[in-house]
């Protein structure tokens, strides 16, 4: 028994012991002089949440993509080209296509087999879809196409995976843009 007293009274002086060690280096580190950076107050900036509402409508979404199709082959619009290397096989290099006319410009990439329209932004009022939607036109035209009142003046209509969607803004119930974000891998 005094055997199992004594260990154990050397092991709590240990474990104070150590216990001190540890706050004088503690202390040691707190002594060290300290560089302080002086940085001027950041500016806060406002960030404007724009109402939106989306439509999930597959059947509408593929016929906006078809005439986006189409609309990629209008001759008035302008070819660039950059070259790209495929991410999943770097032995093999992609095209991405700018197509421009005025402010609208249209993004594809092609690869070896195929392209696809990945991002558009439709801003003049040549191009129509769906025969009745082009820059310019009342609200209440893509309301009698959708079937449903428009509460905000950002519409979107695209898949439920949302990776392909049309983006309709409006402003003073006036379309001003059409947007496209697809998906490409």
């Amino acid at each position: 028994m005094k055997r199992h007293i004594i260990t154990s009274i050397g092991i709590l002086i240990l474990m104070i012991s150590c216990k001190q060690k540890e706050n004088q280096k503690n202390e040691i580190r707190e002594q060290k002089p300290k560089t302080e950076l002086k940085v001027e107050p950041k500016k806060i900036i406002e960030e404007i949440s724009i109402p939106e509402q989306y439509f999930e409508n597959d059947s509408l979404r593929i016929l906006l993509e078809s005439d986006l199709d189409i609309l990629a082959l209008n001759p008035k619009l302008d070819l660039k080209t950059e070259p790209r290397i495929n991410t999943h096989n770097e032995t093999i290099t992609d095209t991405i296509k700018i197509l421009t006319f005025g402010n609208t410009k249209i993004y594809s990439y092609r690869a070896t087999n195929k392209e696809w329209i990945y991002s558009a932004k439709i801003r003049n009022s040549e191009f129509i879809f769906l025969d009745s939607i082009n820059i310019g036109i009342k609200k209440n035209t893509l309301e009698n196409i959708l079937k449903s009142k428009l509460e905000t003046d950002l519409i979107k209509i695209g898949n439920l995976e949302n990776t392909s969607v049309f983006i309709f803004t409006f402003e003073n119930d006036t379309l001003k843009t059409i947007d496209y974000q697809g998906w490409a891998d």
